[in-house]
C-alpha cells in the first residue's frame, strides 16, 4: 500500500469542551489556561497561532490519543485516517494544522488539514512512500509544509525521507547526503531544519542537525558530542534544539549567525532543550532544576526563566515542557494540574 499525504478534514471529528479552567496573573506575569481534555485523563498542547488557536493531542475516554483543535474555548477533536490514533503539531495562521495519524492498518501517516471543512484526499504522489510511517511536522504562512515519510521494505532496509508539500504537490527532498533524514520547522522563506544520520532511521539513530537556507545545506554543528536535534526554525532562520555536550548531557542551544550557542540549564540542572523560537527571537522549551525535577522555561534577551514561577502561586500548575510560542508571547505546552497532567496555555 503506497504511503499517503492528505489535504482534509480527518474522521470522526467532534467538538469537546470539559474541564477548561483559567487563572488570573499578577502584573508582569502569566494568566494560565488548562485546555482540558476530549474526555480521557491527559492532554498535549504542542503549537499554537498567532490568532491564539492551538493544536496538540488529547486521550479520549477510550484512552486513545487524538489531534485536536483548541479554538474559542474548545477542544475539537480531529479525527484519524480509519484508525485509533492521531497527533497534530503545528497550526499556520491561517488554519492549517499538520500531523500524523492512523489508518485502519494502525500505519501512521503524515496529514495536512485545515479548519473551515475542506476535505482534499492526496494518495499515490510518490511510490517510495509506500512505508508503515508518515509525519508532518511544521507549516509556514504560505501553507508549505515540511515533514518526513519512512520508504517501503523491513526495518533494516526502509529509510526516512524529507518532503515538502505545496499546492497538492509532494517534492522528495531526500536525506540530506545523509542515510536517513528528518524534518522538523519550515519558515516563511521555505528554508528547513531537520537532522540526518549517516546510519538508518535517523529518528533515533546517532544524528546530525542541518538546516536548508537559500539552497545551500548548512550545518549546525555540535556542543561537544555526537547527537544534535534541531526542534524550530523562525524566519530570520535561527534554529533551535538540543545537543549533546560529550557528559552525556543534553543542553539547549540556539543556531544564530553561523554559530551554535549552549543555551545552558536552570540553576543546578544537568539538561535542557528548546522545542521553539518565535520571530523576535524568545525560546521555550524545558529544563530540570536542581532538584532533577523537569520545569517548562522561557528564554527571552538571553535569560533563562522557570515558567513555574511566573504563574499564580496556589494554581495547582507545575509546568513541565513548553511547547510552543507566538509573536505575542502566547506559549503552550505540557504540565500537571493536581496531578492531572494537562495542556496549558499562558498568555502575557
Amino acid at each position: 500500500m503506497v504511503g499517503r499525504f492528505f489535504v482534509r478534514i480527518l474522521a470522526g471529528s467532534a467538538i469537546v469542551l470539559t474541564g477548561v479552567g483559567l487563572w488570573a496573573a499578577a502584573p508582569g506575569s502569566y494568566r494560565i489556561t488548562d485546555l482540558g481534555t476530549l474526555g480521557g485523563e491527559r492532554t498535549s498542547a504542542m503549537g499554537i497561532n498567532n490568532g491564539g488557536d492551538v493544536v496538540g493531542f488529547s486521550q479520549t475516554v477510550k484512552g486513545e490519543n487524538r489531534a485536536f483543535l483548541y479554538s474559542g474555548g474548545s477542544l475539537v477533536d480531529l479525527g484519524t485516517l480509519g484508525g485509533a490514533e492521531s497527533f497534530a503539531y503545528r497550526i499556520s495562521d491561517n488554519g492549517v494544522v499538520v500531523g500524523r495519524a492512523q489508518d485502519s492498518s494502525g500505519r501512521f501517516h503524515a496529514f495536512v488539514t485545515t479548519t473551515n471543512g475542506n476535505a482534499i484526499q492526496l494518495t499515490t504522489l510518490d511510490a517510495r512512500a509506500d512505508g508503515d510511517f508518515g509525519m508532518a511536522t511544521s507549516v509556514n504562512r504560505l501553507g508549505e509544509v515540511a515533514g518526513y515519510f519512512t520508504t517501503s521494505g523491513d526495518h533494516m532496509t526502509a529509510r526516512n525521507r524529507v518532503f515538502k508539500y505545496l499546492n497538492f504537490l509532494i517534492e522528495d527532498i531526500g536525506t540530506f547526503g545523509g542515510e536517513d533524514g528528518v524534518a522538523v520547522a519550515i519558515n516563511d522563506k521555505g528554508n528547513i531544519a531537520g537532522y540526518f544520520s549517516e546510519e538508518p532511521h535517523a529518528d533515533y539513530a546517532e544524528h546530525k542537525a542541518f538546516a536548508t537556507i537559500d539552497g545551500t545545506l548548512v550545518a549546525i554543528g555540535s556542543l561537544g558530542g555526537k547527537l544534535t536535534t534541531a526542534r524550530d526554525m523562525n524566519n530570520k532562520d535561527e534554529i533551535v534544539g538540543d545537543g549533546d555536550v560529550g557528559t552525556g548531557s543534553h543542553h539547549a542551544f540556539l543556531f544564530s549567525d553561523g554559530k551554535i550557542h549552549d543555551l545552558q540549564t536552570l540553576q543546578g540542572g544537568h539538561r535542557s532543550a528548546a522545542f521553539a523560537i518565535n520571530n523576535r527571537g524568545d525560546i521555550v522549551g524545558m529544563s530540570d532544576d536542581a532538584k532533577g525535577s523537569a520545569r517548562a522555561i522561557v528564554i527571552s534577551s538571553g535569560v533563562m526563566q522557570d515558567l513555574n514561577d511566573q504563574i499564580p502561586p496556589g494554581s495547582g500548575w507545575v509546568l513541565t515542557e513548553a511547547r510552543g510560542i507566538n509573536e505575542a508571547g502566547r506559549i503552550v505546552g505540557v504540565g500537571w494540574l493536581n496531578g492531572q497532567q494537562r495542556g496549558f496555555l499562558l498568555t502575557p
